[in-house]
């Protein structure tokens, strides 16, 4: 009995011991051990336990502190394992670094060494600062504070680092010589410690001492180059002076510059931007302050010349993330889902950003059993009488079965056809865009019908009205029109169209099949239905599996005449409503809905299938595809989606490298269509605080509504060349 009693104290002291997540900021997940199969959410003020790993994303922070008030700061791209866990109670502590930069922080109390274990080095310590950075082949290590002794795996080989001075490590096993850091180098260094308590002044414990590592008489050591320094990411500074033993940081600021070139509608303008990021608990605020200059230096004034366009200034503002019990998010909208995405999926209002800015919402409810999510794409939209509106309700009536119900309603599916002057008139129908009182020019002559007095441009005067108008009675003596005036109709008006709106409706239900921590498969239904044409379209079954690094899903899909999935995604703000030739005869354009795309293209009852996968290969890169196919005799839809993002942490100079293709509902697939979009991003370091930026997307519009997408006034390129300056 005594040794139970023993044991379960043992056991209890060895699961008590835990670190606290003290700050985090941006995309942080964990594992609470290497065996789990899947990443979860970490929030503030977690606690983790032995053989947690941390996971930082693309401008992410998190700091874990350790019961003793030391810290270990893990900086974007980045990985990190608690070994063993650091404490004054335990002999020793072991941290482990998986490609990524690190600032460690540890105080001087331990009976015995804390080791930190990157592929290729250990570094050992007893009370220090310093800055880690681990890439493929080679650690690099800086000492702000006390001293490091650098080793290999095997502790053959090691060198002493002292304040100041730096090391590095290589597959060879062999530390170099410790050098001296640079200026630029000692800048940065003060940079990713920002934020940290400052050791107070203690009596330390004997230090053990340790011989530099000479080389042998015929060894003469190889020069090394000094690590290049890579891109601290930005610093979020308390609101109050950090006081030594301040146990946690709620809020932050961080600010971007941008300076560099983009290109909307055509026309190249040079940019400067200030983007400031601020967070106070769960709230959270980022605004995009830019300006764009033309050729000639003058500020784009469709950015800055009503209210709406300052209420675009604002990026985002948020309260919580999307999963807690209340979320909420005004701004920008990426890739937002309900359901099991039969209606909606991957919708996103910002794919003309920055040539078109919307200003949405999402929000999400859960009490019990009960929960809620719903999406508004633009406020501006909204209040000129048209607007995009999804939301979905939840029940879990018993057990882990959940019901879900969806309603998708476009008010007015033309507000996706450029309006400048607001009159109603799409701009390529406008005779006048940016003059909302003047729309019909029948001669081209640049004068407004209602002020011309010759309108058909036949040299004779045939405006009777405005002829009196002007010159009073008399006026109707100049009239002299010899033959009939054919002039032109009255234009669309978008606020005036009939059959403008859609509206949808979906049920789905769900149950998880295996809920095994290293295998989880979720078997699913979903019915939707357009209730103003009558379609409808099933998916049954549907298989969602996540297992080890790959998540999948499969469906079988019969589709009735009329239907197309997914109808709101990706590029819906592009195809909501596009032009086409009134008839074969005529070059007069008329507009054209996806809601009449459906009636003329989806003639047939389809069957098919839809697959897909993303994979987060080792965490190096994350590869997504998936693939539909919707056919019946000669009728064929089909999807195609492609996306590569890169963990950039072990390729030098490189912060971002990520490529996609997306392609939906296409008769011919990689023909280019309205559904068509692709793109890259990269992002290449400059300094430690400043990088260029190359941002490249390409979209398409059928303008002159033949059905073929050709020439370059057809193709919408939107590139952004600019260097980003973080501080």
């Amino acid at each position: 009995m005594r040794w139970i009693f023993i044991s379960l104290i043992l056991f209890s002291a060895l699961f008590s011991q835990t670190a606290k997540v003290r700050f985090l900021m941006g995309d942080v997940t964990y594992k609470p051990n290497s065996f789990a199969a899947t990443w979860q959410t970490l929030k503030l003020d977690a606690s983790l336990q032995i053989g947690a790993i941390v996971k930082t994303g693309s401008e992410s922070l998190c700091e874990i502190e350790f019961s003793d008030g030391s810290v270990s700061k893990v900086l974007a791209n980045s990985l990190l394992e608690i070994r063993k866990m650091p404490s004054p109670e335990s002999d020793d502590g072991e941290l482990i670094t998986n490609l990524g930069k690190f600032f460690f922080y540890f105080k001087k109390r331990f009976l015995g060494k804390v080791k930190i274990r990157s592929s290729v080095g250990v570094a050992a310590i007893r009370g220090t600062q310093f800055y880690l950075i681990d890439q493929p082949a080679k650690t690099s290590v800086w000492v702000r504070e006390g001293a490091v002794e650098l080793s290999d795996p095997t502790f053959q080989n090691s060198v002493m680092i002292k304040a100041g001075f730096k090391s590095e490590i290589a597959s060879t096993g062999i530390p170099s010589a410790p050098a001296p850091l640079t200026q630029q180098e000692l800048a940065e260094l003060e940079m990713v410690s920002e934020g940290l308590p400052q050791p107070a002044p203690e009596q330390s414990a004997p230090e053990e001492k340790m011989e530099e590592r000479k080389p042998a008489p015929d060894e003469q050591p190889e020069p090394r180059p000094a690590p290049q320094p890579q891109e601290p990411q930005p610093q979020v500074k308390p609101q109050t002076p950090a006081a030594p033993e301040q146990k946690a940081r709620k809020g932050g600021l961080r600010t971007g510059v941008s300076l560099g070139a983009v290109t909307i509608d055509g026309q190249i303008y040079n940019q400067i931007g200030v983007r400031p990021e601020f967070s106070i608990g769960k709230v959270g605020v980022a605004l995009d302050l830019t300006l764009y200059l033309d050729q000639n230096g003058n500020i784009r004034k469709e950015n800055w010349d009503s209210f709406k366009d300052i209420v675009e200034k604002i990026y985002y503002v948020r309260w919580a993330q999307r999963g807690d019990p209340f979320y909420l998010k005004v701004g920008a909208i990426d890739n937002y889902r309900l359901g099991f995405g039969l209606l909606m999926n991957r919708y996103s209002n910002t794919v003309e950003y920055p040539g078109v800015i919307r200003t949405g919402m999402e929000i999400g409810m859960k009490r019990g059993p009960y929960g809620f999510d719903g999406m508004v794409n633009n406020f501006s939209e909204v209040l000129s009488g048209g607007g995009l509106f999804a939301g979905r309700v939840s029940y879990r009536p018993f057990g882990a079965l959940e019901i879900g119900l969806s309603m998708v309603y476009d008010r007015n599916q033309y507000k996706g056809l450029k309006d400048r002057d607001g009159d109603g008139i799409p701009d390529l129908l406008d005779d006048f865009p940016d003059d909302k009182n003047e729309a019909i020019d029948s001669d081209g002559d640049g004068i407004p019908d209602s002020r011309d007095f010759d309108r058909d441009g036949d040299g004779f005067t045939d405006n009777l009205d405005l002829l009196i108008e002007t010159f009073g009675p008399h006026g109707a003596d100049l009239y002299n029109e010899q033959d009939s005036v054919m002039l032109k109709p009255e234009p669309f008006d978008i606020d005036q169209a009939r059959d403008k709106s859609q509206i949808a409706f979906a049920l789905d239900a769900s149950y998880p099949i295996l809920t095994f921590k290293y295998l989880q498969l979720t078997t699913y239904a979903q019915y939707a239905k357009y209730p103003y044409n009558g379609a409808w379209g099933v998916t049954f079954p549907g298989f969602w599996a996540k297992f080890a690094f790959i998540n999948a899903y499969a469906e079988y899909r019969v589709f009735g005449k009329g239907f197309l999935p997914e109808y709101f995604n990706t590029t819906y703000e592009l195809e909501r409503a596009t032009y086409k030739t009134a008839n074969d005869t005529t070059d007069i354009i008329i507009p054209y809905t996806k809601r009449q795309y459906l009636n003329d293209f989806a003639t047939e009852r389809l069957r098919g299938f839809v697959i897909g996968a993303d994979f987060d290969l080792w965490n190096m890169m994350i590869f997504g595809a998936e693939y539909q196919n919707m056919s019946r005799a000669n009728v064929r839809f089909r999807t195609l989606r492609a996306n590569l993002d890169l963990n950039t942490s072990f390729i030098p100079r490189i912060t971002r490298a990520g490529a996609y293709y997306y392609q939906n509902n296409a008769i011919d697939l990689f023909k280019k269509t309205e559904g068509t979009i692709l793109g890259y991003r990269l992002e290449y370091e400059i300094s430690p605080s400043a990088s260029l930026l190359i941002d490249f997307r390409q979209t398409y519009r059928d303008v002159n509504g033949d059905g073929k997408i050709s020439g370059s006034n057809e193709t919408v390129k939107t590139t952004i060349i600019q260097t980003v300056m973080r501080f």
